[in-house]
């Protein structure tokens, strides 16, 4: 490549993670918290820190993989491609005297060397790169010994609802982790993975929208760009398609996800 060829993708590569990074930094992931609970709870437990162990926390979101490990005494690093992620991550990890390197970067290129770090962990994160191939790449090129993630699988009658509004995805297709975990990883580490079942939960199918559009930055991301009249059309069939989930304790959506482990083979 010429040297101008260089220097355009280059910038072209900047633009993308600025972009993508603005994207992610949006979202009130603090809300998330207390609903994800559970999961980092399992995901942590299945991959049973040992004190000293070198763990890495991809897309590591406000941090609360990290800050599970290292009270349990890893050794941990953790990597967002999101700055204001990282800054909410290291105020937690300040304010309970956690000795955690957190770092801005890619999932799709890891700023460490081969075989790095002893386990390498990710919840609702790595699975949105762009090119799921070249992340898995990097995954297996940094780790030595345990992956954890996990991934959604895509609820068919919702994936309908955004088409019909013109959504794009933003990033990667996580239902390709959720579904060929094994094609992505399986060469390099024996898989197993678990079914799993987490439910938005809400009083009404306006607070399941409010929170969603509040917490999920690519959604959020993607309704500011909405004109009144399609927003407006977007918000009634979301309303709509969470109120056919009402239960007697209110909304109650069930959103399946994949728990997958690998050790290295």
């Amino acid at each position: 490549m010429a040297g101008a060829e260089r220097s355009d993708a280059a910038r072209e590569g900047r633009g993308r993670l600025s972009s993508v990074a603005e994207v992610w930094g949006e979202g009130d992931y603090e809300a998330i918290v207390p609903h994800f609970s559970s999961i980092y709870d399992e995901l942590v437990a299945r991959l049973a820190p040992r004190p000293g162990e070198r763990w890495l926390d991809i897309a590591c979101g406000t941090g609360e993989i990290a800050l599970r490990a290292a009270r349990a005494g890893a050794a941990v690093s953790a990597v967002d491609i999101a700055p204001r992620m990282i800054e909410r991550a290291q105020a937690k990890a300040d304010a309970e005297g956690l000795d955690i390197s957190f770092a801005v970067g890619d999932c799709m290129h890891l700023p460490y060397s081969d075989d790095s770090f002893d386990v390498c962990v990710s919840c609702f994160g790595l699975i949105f790169g762009s090119d799921s191939q070249r992340v898995a790449s990097e995954l297996k090129r940094v780790c030595r010994s345990r992956v954890g993630l996990t991934a959604w699988h895509e609820v068919p009658s919702l994936a309908e609802i955004y088409a019909r509004f013109g959504r794009e995805r933003v990033g990667g297709d996580p239902a390709m982790w959720a579904d060929n975990a094994d094609e992505l990883l399986g060469d390099t580490f024996d898989v197993a993975v678990h079914e799993r079942t987490w439910h938005l939960t809400a009083a009404s199918g306006e607070d399941a929208y409010a929170f969603v559009t509040k917490t999920f930055p690519p959604l959020k991301a993607y309704v500011a760009t909405l004109d009144d009249t399609t927003r407006d059309g977007l918000r009634a069939a979301l309303v709509e398609y969470w109120e056919g989930q009402r239960t007697a304790n209110g909304v109650s959506d069930p959103r399946p996800y994949a728990l997958v482990i690998g050790t290295r083979a």
